[in-house]
């Protein structure tokens, strides 16, 4: 798995707003820096990235995406600030959060960096339990004991919006990863922007055992991160990325920066594949 995934589209996407080719009329906006990364549930070791946003002329620039050092980070869990320690030359800063859990309550992020400061908030909503009855994949047996998974991007008129990702045995999450190609799948509690366009049709089709088994995350997603990403994918998947304008969207950080930060809970379940055959 490289460099490429699905969450991290609407964050690689921001990173290329530094600046954009001569010829181009639009001049999106040149952000500070670019926050990725937030509080979960699955671990009590936090991870957010900080990056700044790089030009498509610069390629080195592109690959390395230009990790923000000596910022001061910390998270507020409604009673404690937690700071954050960055793991040297990555951008990424990390920490301990003991009262990762805190349901229905609002973790506060605050940046300082530069002689300015950055702010953002998110709200953990609990995900609801993993039920057999809805898995957003289909399964077709084929010849030899093989069963396809078709796995669609995105499901549309949901009652509440969630984050999937359904991975082979052997393979996990993990929020420190934040280069893994991770093929996430969306359910979202709006409807089809556009049920003629082709690519909202997009999915994952890969082959496994029936005696195989599925790790299924599903992770919760506030209201603002489900429009978030909503109006993300409107301006990628939706329309195609040469003809989007990802500087339009603005996530929660304030001031001169952009990205989300969140707070997610996630549930982790491990499938057999005849089991949820038969089912």
């Amino acid at each position: 798995m490289k460099l490429r995934t699905n969450l991290w589209l609407p964050v690689i996407l921001l990173l290329f707003m530094g600046c954009k080719k001569k010829e181009s009329p639009f001049q999106p906006p040149i952000y500070d820096l670019i926050v990725e990364g937030g509080i979960n549930t699955f671990s009590k070791n936090q991870y957010i990235r900080l990056v700044k946003p790089v030009s498509f002329d610069d390629e080195a620039a592109s690959v390395n995406l230009n990790p923000i050092s000596n910022a001061e980070v910390s998270v507020n869990d409604g009673t404690h600030d937690v700071s954050f320690k960055e793991i040297k030359g990555t951008g990424v800063y990390t920490a301990v959060m003991e009262n990762n859990n805190k349901y229905f309550s609002a973790y506060t992020l605050t940046i300082k960096y530069n002689n300015k400061i950055y702010t953002a908030q998110d709200s953990l909503l609990p995900v609801f339990p993993i039920d057999e009855n809805y898995i957003p994949l289909s399964l077709k047996k084929m010849q030899e004991g093989q069963v396809r998974l078709t796995i669609p991007k995105h499901t549309f008129g949901t009652q509440n919006a969630q984050q999937w990702l359904i991975l082979p045995q052997g393979k996990a999450w993990n929020p420190a990863k934040f280069k893994e190609n991770y093929q996430y799948s969306y359910s979202h509690v709006y409807g089809t922007p556009n049920a003629l366009h082709p690519l909202i049709q997009k999915a994952r089709i890969t082959d496994v055992g029936i005696n195989d088994k599925l790790v299924i995350c599903k992770f919760s997603l506030s209201p603002p991160y489900s429009v978030y990403l909503y109006s993300v994918f409107q301006e990628t998947d939706w329309k195609g990325l040469l003809s989007s304008v990802p500087g339009n969207v603005k996530g929660n950080i304030s001031g001169n920066a952009n990205g989300f930060f969140y707070a997610i809970d996630v549930e982790v379940q491990t499938k057999s594949v005849k089991e949820l055959m038969d089912h």
